[in-house]
This record gives C-alpha cells, structure tokens and sequence, in this order.
C-alpha cells in the first residue's frame, strides 16, 4: 500500500524549524481535566438560564473532549442543552438531549474543535437550556461534566 500524504504537525515535527513550529497543545501537550457537577433543585431556572462550570480555562487551551451526563430526575423527560461559554453559548455542544441513561460526548461542533481559549469571553464552559423539547432546567437531578483540555 502507498502512502498518501502526512499530516500537518507530523510534517512539521519530522522537519523542525524556526517557522514552522508545532503549538505544543496539538502535538505533545498535557492534558488536564476538569470536573463538576450542578445540583438541580426544586426551583426550575427559566429558559435563558445557564449555569457555569468548572474553573477557568487558561488562554491558549484548547478543548479536547467534553462528557455530559444527568441523574436521577432527569428520567421523567429528556433535556435539551447547550454547552459552550460566554462568547458562544454552543461553541463545544448543540442541542444534546440529557437523560438519566446517556452520557454524550463533545465537542459535536466544528467550531468547537481545536477552538483555542482566547481569554476575552471564553474562558468559564457554561451549560445552558436549548430552547427546544423540555425548555429550561429540570425541577431536580444532577448534572455532571467532565471537561478535558490541553495546555502547556
């Protein structure tokens, strides 16, 4: 079989040079991982409420993968969510259909992919309702997110 081709960075870091050198989030970074969890009570947050997660994303990270997961009360009804940050507020996930039995996997967005943390609007992930299916937040459960990022 031949060869087709080389990626980007595995072109760059077989053949290193001043101008060509590779962010050390895409080849070779650490990989940190953040975790939370949201305590829904009884009270329901309205439809254009979202709840921040996490710490603070340094500037210049980048998000490699996102889980999402809600128990137990989320079983009466699936939820519809957004994942993403002050600047998008479905930069990392769109229209993700929380129940208790599924946990999904982001970011589903293209412009969440290798999205780097600019440090302007982006730094906090937020969780927020959808606006379709079951608006706004349910009356109880747990939501719980795990947010793994490369930085050097």
């Amino acid at each position: 079989m031949a060869k087709y081709g080389d990626g980007i960075n595995y072109a760059k870091s077989i053949d290193p040079s001043s101008a060509n050198i590779v962010d050390p989030g895409l080849l070779g970074g650490k990989v940190r991982v953040m975790q939370d969890q949201i305590t829904i009570a009884t009270t329901n947050l309205d439809s254009e409420g979202y709840v921040v997660v996490g710490t603070k994303l340094p500037t210049g990270s980048q998000v490699v993968q996102i889980f999402l997961s809600g128990y137990p009360l989320l079983a009466s009804a699936p939820y519809t969510f957004l994942v993403g940050d002050e600047g998008d507020e479905d930069r990392y996930m769109t229209t993700v259909m929380l129940t208790a039995k599924a946990v999904h996997i982001g970011p589903n967005t293209q412009g969440g992919m290798y999205y780097s943390v600019t440090g302007v609007t982006d730094n906090y992930i937020r969780i927020s309702s959808a606006g379709v299916g079951t608006v706004g937040f349910p009356t109880g459960g747990i939501i719980k997110v795990s947010v793994f990022y490369t930085v050097e």
